[in-house]
C-alpha cells in the first residue's frame, strides 16, 4: 500500500512538474516552484492582550522556490503586529470596505513568466506579504467567485510597496 501511494505521489508530482514546463516555466527552478506546494519555513509570532490576559499565536511563513510569503491581517492584533519587511504587501477588499481572504494570487515577471502561484488556501487573511526581488511584476488576484483583478507593480528590495486590490460587490440574483 505504501509503495502504491508513493508511486501515485511521484506520478502526480511528475505530471504537475511537466505541466509547469509545458505552460512556459523558463527554468527548472521556476517550474519546480510552480509545481510545488509551499513549505512552511518560519513563523511570525503575534501577541494579543485583552482583559489582562496576554496570548500569543504564530502565523506561518511559506516559501515556494526562493519566494517567501505570509498571509495576515485578521483582527486588530494582526493589523498592529510587526512583519518581515517584504517588498510587496497586497490588501484584498471589495466595494463597501469588506476585507477578503481566500484570494488566489499569481505573480508574473515583466516577460510574462509566472514566478509564483499562491492558492487561496494559503491566503487566510486580507493581507499578503510577498518577498520579491527588485523589478516590475504583473499581479493577478482571483476572488472565490472567479472575478480577477490585475495590477502592474514595481517593487524594490528593502522597501514595502502596498497595493490595494479592490473588487466590485458580488452580483446578486433575484
Amino acid at each position: 500500500m505504501l509503495h502504491t501511494l508513493t508511486t501515485y505521489m511521484n506520478r502526480h508530482l511528475l505530471l504537475t512538474f511537466s505541466l509547469a514546463i509545458f505552460l512556459g516555466a523558463p527554468s527548472f527552478n521556476q517550474a519546480l516552484a510552480i509545481a510545488s506546494n509551499p513549505d512552511v519555513v518560519d513563523h511570525v509570532t503575534i501577541h494579543s492582550q485583552g482583559d489582562g490576559v496576554v496570548a500569543s499565536y504564530t502565523l506561518p511563513i511559506y516559501q515556494i522556490g526562493d519566494i517567501r510569503f505570509i498571509s495576515a491581517g485578521v483582527g486588530l492584533e494582526e493589523r498592529k503586529a510587526s512583519y518581515p519587511q517584504y517588498s510587496l504587501k497586497l490588501v484584498f477588499a471589495q466595494a463597501g470596505g469588506a476585507f477578503l481572504s481566500g484570494v488566489s494570487v499569481t505573480i508574473q515577471d515583466k516577460s510574462g513568466n509566472e514566478i509564483v502561484g499562491i492558492s487561496g488556501d494559503q491566503v487566510t487573511g486580507p493581507w499578503l506579504f510577498v518577498d520579491l526581488k527588485t523589478g516590475t511584476y504583473q499581479v493577478t488576484a482571483v476572488r472565490s467567485d472567479g472575478t480577477a483583478v490585475k495590477r502592474t507593480v514595481h517593487v524594490q528590495k528593502g522597501r514595502t510597496k502596498g497595493v490595494l486590490l479592490h473588487w466590485p460587490m458580488p452580483k446578486t440574483h433575484g
